[in-house]
């Protein structure tokens, strides 16, 4: 729940974070606190005194607080941080300090809390990333949330040097140079969660731009049922991965959830028994038990080199983040034909494009054909609230566009403070898939231009799209944007 009348203005936010307390009522001459121990009496002591009420504390959970602290006083705390730093900034021009450490951190201080206040917030908003962006007269952060860029805060633009460069710090970036663009990684424990980012700066007019991108790891490990796939196609997906061997590739846009799934099918191999591996740029969900390679093409680690040694450690299983050159599609499909089993993602806009696409590659048809037992193709769709789900309006037109009778009854959410007055919450997968059986290995092998097309007709990603609005999984108007091939699935 969300508390908008909370009263704030009687704790103030550095304390309530400190300790993790929250404001919730106000009652006469009674406060009543939410506190993750309510046992503590010192902190009901002390806030007493802060607020000048009875304190009646309320056992909550440390999270639910946190992210109740974030909602409520989140733009207080940013405000706070740039005032601050216009504080330390003006103190910095009027003082003759000559110690140059101590300017820094007197000059960078603000930066590395407003850093951290983004990166809190933003994990508690779940989101996958978070842009910093530059503009004539403020500096502009969003959050990329459910597929959606979010507005957070605007803050004073003077800011901008100071967090660029501690994001430069953090990522073992050059923070001299201010160019070109840069790529960095660094790893966080972020609310008890482990957190990788990826961190990208770009030179832009008015100053450098910073996005960057989460990766969530232990606490936000899905299982295969979550995903959205639907009960029978599930049986036969699990079927699929657990053939003896040949190559299973994942397709879609960057952001939609190509590499979850995968590492969701993964856990189910884990064992004693088996020796899998793993090649990704960079390790996204790392299970224990298994060999996760990192590529590090600067280090002469690329795809291709990572696979050809992988192939050395007896592996049976592979998992290669991305095909993205022959030479990588070549080693890999020829460790499907010898005896392994090959997982992987690709880039085409549908599951019949995975075969032009690895033909293009330079591997021959035939070993195409060999050793690729199934494709799937994925989107993420933002679904519907339960908690205020309600049937809304089809028109004729849209009916037409996702092929489905126009007196369906069709859902959207209206919104509400489970789902942040944004009617979805979360996201599923809608999806098509090709299992390759004999028949169609022929053909491959014979024309594949022509099954490609012909298995292109059959619009599999749209009619799985229509069944999940019919089914008020999703909405319409979500439904549209994705047949549509409209904007972005984000991640």
């Amino acid at each position: 729940m969300t508390f908008t009348n909370a009263p704030t203005h009687l704790i103030s936010h550095d304390y309530a974070s400190k300790y993790t307390v929250l404001p919730i009522r106000l009652c006469g001459s009674h406060l009543m606190v939410a506190m993750e121990d309510p046992g503590d009496y010192d902190i009901i002591a002390d806030l007493q005194d802060i607020s000048g009420y009875y304190i009646v504390p309320v056992i909550a959970d440390a999270f639910e607080i946190r992210r109740q602290l974030d909602m409520l006083y989140g733009e207080e705390a940013v405000d706070n941080i740039a005032s601050q730093w216009l504080v330390e900034r003006r103190l910095k021009e009027r003082t003759q300090v000559t110690d140059s450490a101590l300017l820094e951190q007197l000059s960078s201080a603000p930066a590395v809390r407003l850093i951290d206040s983004l990166i809190e917030s933003g994990v508690i908003s779940r989101a996958s990333d978070i842009h910093i962006e530059p503009f004539e007269s403020y500096l502009k952060t969003r959050y990329r949330v459910d597929g959606e860029l979010v507005p957070f805060r605007t803050v004073n633009l003077g800011l901008l040097p100071s967090i660029i460069s501690r994001l430069k710090i953090m990522g073992d970036m050059d923070i001299t140079e201010k160019r070109i663009p840069q790529d960095g990684h660094f790893s966080l424990r972020v609310l008890g969660t482990r957190v990788e980012f990826r961190v990208s700066t770009m030179p832009t007019r008015l100053g450098e731009k910073a996005a960057l991108r989460l990766l969530y790891g232990d606490g936000a490990r899905l299982k295969k049922e979550d995903l959205g796939f639907f009960e029978e196609d599930l049986a036969v997906l699990t079927k699929l991965f657990h053939m003896p061997h040949g190559a299973i590739i994942m397709t879609g846009p960057t952001g939609s959830g190509k590499s979850t799934t995968l590492t969701c099918f993964l856990e189910e191999f884990n064992n004693e028994k088996l020796n899998i591996v793993t090649a990704e740029d960079p390790v996204e969900n790392p299970i224990p038990g298994v060999n996760h390679i990192s590529v590090d093409p600067q280090a002469g680690l690329g795809f291709a080199n990572a696979l050809r040694h992988i192939l050395r450690q007896d592996p049976d299983i592979i998992m290669i983040g991305e095909m993205r050159d022959s030479e990588t599609a070549k080693i890999a499909i020829q460790a499907a034909i010898t005896g392994h089993v090959v997982l992987s993602t690709l880039h085409t806009n549908d599951a019949p494009g995975v075969i032009e696409r690895v033909i293009d590659m330079g591997v021959e048809p035939f070993l195409v054909a060999a050793a690729i037992n199934g494709i799937i193709a994925q989107r993420l769709a933002r679904r519907i609230c339960t908690a205020c789900k309600k049937p809304a309006k089809l028109t004729a037109s849209d009916a037409k566009i996702l092929g489905i009778d126009k007196e369906t009854t069709v859902y959207a959410g209206v919104g509400c403070e489970e789902c942040n007055f944004k009617g979805d919450t979360g996201r599923i997968a809608v999806y098509e898939y090709i299992l390759i059986d004999d028949k169609l290995r022929s053909r491959i092998t014979s024309e594949p231009a022509k099954l490609a097309a012909k298995l292109r007709k059959k619009e599999g990603l749209k009619r799985n799209i229509a069944r999940n609005v019919a089914l008020g999984r999703i909405s319409v108007a979500e439904g549209v944007r994705l047949v549509g091939g409209g904007e972005k699935d984000g991640e």
